[in-house]
């Protein structure tokens, strides 16, 4: 990124000199009028599928790709402690951890241990995020949805029906 800084030096002697300020300040509303047209010209030439990045054009394809990485290296890095805690609480510990885009779930527990958790959940409050591992990290020990997993996840979320209904209400 090109270095955007102005430094100017006056000298002791005309730092009072009124005329000297003026002039300074004149040369410096020209030379931002100049930077303003130049970039105006600039960010019209970029077209609708690109964006101003830091000086640089940039393809809002690569911005969305990136974008989802960046989210999902974000959540795994959140999801990873929480899920590492309750795991070792439970006494029963995971295979692998996935952050994927998924279409129809907020997360799964495979039959090997896998947790998957849906990307979206880096969009929404914590809390939900919170239940979601909670609940994968309950089927590791209950792998269906008895009386018997329920109750294990109300140790955990107290409030998890609450949270439950709403994650229903939230559109993929």
């Amino acid at each position: 990124m090109p270095d955007m800084s102005l430094k100017i030096s006056i000298p002791l002697r005309k730092s009072k000199d009124k005329a000297f300020e003026e002039l300074l300040l004149n040369k410096w509303r020209l030379l931002i009028e100049k930077f303003q047209k130049k970039w105006k010209k600039k960010l019209e030439d970029i077209g609708e599928d690109f964006v101003m990045i830091f000086w640089e054009r940039v393809s809002l394809n690569e911005i969305k790709w990136d974008l989802n990485k960046y989210l999902k290296e974000k959540l795994y890095s959140e999801t990873l402690p929480i899920l590492e805690n309750y795991s070792m609480s439970l006494e029963k510990p995971f295979n692998k951890l996935y952050i994927k885009n998924v279409l129809s779930r907020w997360g799964s527990c495979s039959g090997t241990n896998n947790i998957t958790i849906n990307l979206k959940l880096v969009h929404l409050p914590i809390k939900y995020l919170n239940y979601v591992i909670i609940h994968e990290a309950c089927h590791l020990r209950e792998k269906n949805h008895s009386s018997k997993f329920w109750d294990l996840v109300a140790i955990y979320c107290p409030d998890y029906k609450e949270l439950r209904k709403e994650l229903k209400n939230i559109l993929f």
